[in-house]
């Protein structure tokens, strides 16, 4: 308490005080310390100029990075009382994969201020408007503390941006989906590498999955990886897989 005493006199640059009344509205919080939630804002940059701010950045999306998980599965441990742990671990998966993280950042405006804050550089890779969020919920628990990160988290995220009747029926991976189908099933696949194109540093792959010796579906990428999945897609929809949820669990009312 004495540390926020202090930090509510510490100067606020002027040119931030817009950013600041943004991340109250975001939050539903008064910040105690402004100048954390100013760091959770500052994109990493090569400038090593930059080190010490970059830093300060990265152990936020580190510590975010960690309560976020405690905190959605506590939140998804509540909701679905008869849920399994391999139900729960695939939701809490889904929920703060990347993909998903950076759509809630998206819808809470984070990208906006992320480039005033860089200086109208562009955002450059899609993970920073959800590593932006991961290193506010960083922020938000440095200031405040777990009940009050708890309270944004829950509310002011998981119930204001997800949908999850949509996030049960998303697929992370169609090549883990089509594995596991496969095993259940008892039959055996392989990829195989139908194309490779391209120079070294900009190949291009065109794979196909055999199930059982019959070819299901093929699917290209930069990568195998990438190339793997795209098969795997196709295969999926060829199979009819991924579009029926098993019966849900019972959520808490």
């Amino acid at each position: 308490m004495l540390r926020a005493f202090f930090s509510f006199f510490k100067p606020v640059p002027a040119e931030s005080k817009e950013l600041l009344a943004a991340i109250r509205e975001m939050t539903g919080l008064r910040p105690a310390d402004p100048n954390i939630y100013l760091a959770a804002f500052r994109r990493k940059v090569d400038d090593q100029s930059q080190k010490s701010a970059n830093m300060r950045y990265e152990r936020l999306e580190y510590l975010g990075d960690a309560v976020l998980g405690v905190l959605m599965a506590e939140y998804l441990y509540e909701k679905y009382p008869k849920g399994d742990e391999g139900y729960l671990t695939s939701m809490r998966s889904k929920v703060v994969s990347r993909k998903a993280l950076n759509r809630i950042a998206v819808k809470m405006g984070i990208p906006e201020w992320m480039q005033q804050s860089s200086r109208g550089r562009r955002a450059g890779t899609t993970s920073v408007p959800g590593n932006t969020l991961e290193a506010l919920v960083g922020a938000v628990y440095v200031d405040q503390g777990w009940n009050a990160t708890k309270v944004f988290v829950h509310k002011r995220l998981l119930d204001a941006y997800v949908n999850f009747d949509r996030v049960e029926k998303e697929v992370i991976s169609y090549k883990s989906l089509l594995i596991e189908w496969v095993q259940r099933q008892k039959k055996t696949f392989e990829f195989e590498v139908l194309e490779e194109n391209g120079a070294e540093h900009r190949k291009r792959f065109t794979m196909c999955i055999k199930i059982d010796g019959e070819v299901q579906g093929e699917g290209a990428g930069q990568s195998k990886k990438a190339a793997e999945e795209a098969a795997s897609r196709a295969a999926c929809k060829a199979l009819n897989l991924g579009r029926r949820e098993p019966s849900r669990p019972r959520r808490r009312r």
